[in-house]
C-alpha cells in the first residue's frame, strides 16, 4: 500500500495519525507532500519510519512529480481544494488509482459554496472518488458537493490521544478539589477572538472574588496586543509533548471562536477530562460536547459568553467532576486507531 499525502499545514495530530497508521502496517508506505511549518504553530515533528516529508515549493514542483511519479501511489489523499499543482497531479492519476479529497470546510450556505456545490461535477471534484471529512458539519458540505453518502468517512482529525488521554485518566483518578482554572489553547489572531474571552474572564472572576485564573496559551499577530491581568497567564507556543503540568492543574477548556471549521484542541481537551465552554462556530462541539459537559454561547456576544462563564464558575466541585467524566467518555469517540481503520476502509472499498 503506497499512500501520497497532498498536504498543506502538517500539526503534532496529524503526523501521529501517519505514525499510528505505518506502525499497525508496516508493509505499508507513505510520501508526505507538505506546506512549510506555520511560524505560528511550530511544531516539533518525531520521525516517521516508512514516510517521506517533501516540502512543496511552487518552483521545484517538475522535481517533486518526478519522486511521486517513481513512488506510484495506489492511494491519494488531498487535503482541500486550494492547491492547483495538487490538483493538477490528481487530474492526470489514472481511474485506478484511490483519490480522496480531505477537507474540514463547514457547509454555511454562502453564495460561493452554492456555485461550487452547483458547478462541482463539472469541476475538479469529478476527479476524486470519495470524501474524507473532520464530522457532521463538513459531511453536509460534502454531499451537497455531489459525493454520495457510501462515499463519505468522518474523523479526519483525531487528537494525539498517547498524549492526552493519559492526562484525563489521571485527573479523574485523583479527582479532590476541582482545578479553578480555565485554559485557552489557540492562535492570537482575529478569528479566534481571545480578547472577548479575557474582557469576560475578568469581569466574571472580579464577581467571584478573584478566585479563578485563566492560561492562555498560542502566538500570533495580536500577540503584542494581549491583555495583562493578575489572573491570566499568556504561555506563548507549547509542544503538545511540555504541556502535561499545566494540563494537569487546569479545569475549564474555553475557545471563543469567531470561526472554527473543526478545532482538534476540543477533542485534546476533552481527553484531558475537562469541561468545555465553546462558541456556537466549533465544529468540533458537534461530536465533543454536550448540555452534560459544557456550555455553548453565541460568537462574539460577549454578555453571552460571560452568563456560560458565570454558570460555569460558580457549579460544585461535584458537578466539574461530572462534567470532566463526561467530556473523557465523549472524546473516545475518536482516535488514531479509528483513523487508520478508516483509511483502511477508504483503500478496500
Amino acid at each position: 500500500m503506497r499512500i501520497l499525502i497532498l498536504y498543506t499545514e502538517l500539526a503534532d495530530y496529524v503526523v501521529n495519525n501517519f505514525n499510528v497508521f505505518l506502525s499497525q502496517n508496516p508493509d505499508a508506505k507513505m510520501l508526505v507532500i507538505h506546506y512549510p511549518v506555520n511560524s505560528e504553530a511550530p511544531f516539533v515533528f518525531k520521525k516517521v519510519t516508512n514516510a517521506n516529508f517533501l516540502v512543496f515549493q511552487s518552483d521545484n514542483w517538475s522535481t517533486t512529480l518526478d519522486t511521486i511519479h517513481q513512488f506510484n501511489p495506489n492511494i491519494i489523499l488531498c487535503s482541500g481544494w486550494s492547491n492547483k499543482h495538487y490538483l493538477n497531479l490528481i487530474k492526470s492519476i489514472p481511474n485506478t488509482t484511490k483519490r480522496v479529497l480531505c477537507f474540514d470546510n463547514q457547509w454555511q450556505g454562502t453564495i460561493k459554496q452554492k456555485i461550487l456545490s452547483t458547478f462541482s461535477k463539472w469541476s475538479f471534484l469529478k476527479y476524486f472518488n470519495m470524501a474524507w471529512v473532520a464530522g457532521e458539519p463538513q459531511k453536509e458540505y460534502a454531499l451537497r458537493l455531489g459525493f454520495k453518502e457510501a462515499n463519505i468517512f468522518r474523523g479526519l482529525y483525531p487528537a494525539n490521544e498517547a498524549v492526552f488521554s493519559p492526562i484525563g485518566k489521571e485527573k479523574l483518578e485523583n479527582n479532590q478539589a476541582f482545578p479553578k482554572i480555565l485554559i485557552s489553547i489557540a492562535r492570537y489572531i482575529p478569528q479566534k477572538d481571545l480578547p472577548t474571552l479575557w474582557k469576560a474572564f475578568i469581569k466574571v472572576n472580579q464577581s467571584l472574588g478573584n478566585t479563578w485564573k485563566l492560561y492562555s496559551f498560542g502566538q500570533g499577530e495580536l500577540f503584542n496586543q494581549r491583555i495583562e491581568n493578575d489572573y491570566i497567564t499568556h504561555f506563548g507556543f507549547v509542544q503538545p509533548e511540555q504541556m502535561k503540568p499545566y494540563l494537569l492543574e487546569s479545569g475549564v477548556y474555553v475557545l471563543p471562536s469567531m470561526y472554527e471549521p473543526w478545532g482538534v484542541a476540543v477533542h485534546e481537551m476533552a481527553l484531558c477530562a475537562m469541561p468545555l465552554v465553546l462558541s456556537d462556530k466549533v465544529g468540533a462541539a458537534t461530536q465533543f460536547l454536550t448540555h452534560q459537559n459544557g456550555y455553548s454561547f453565541k460568537a462574539g456576544n460577549a454578555l453571552d459568553l460571560e452568563q456560560k462563564l458565570s454558570l460555569i464558575m460558580n457549579l460544585s466541585d461535584e458537578a466539574l467532576w461530572n462534567m470532566a467524566s463526561y467530556s473523557y467518555k465523549l472524546a473516545s469517540s475518536s482516535s488514531p486507531s479509528i483513523w487508520s481503520e478508516t483509511l483502511l476502509k477508504i483503500f478496500k472499498s
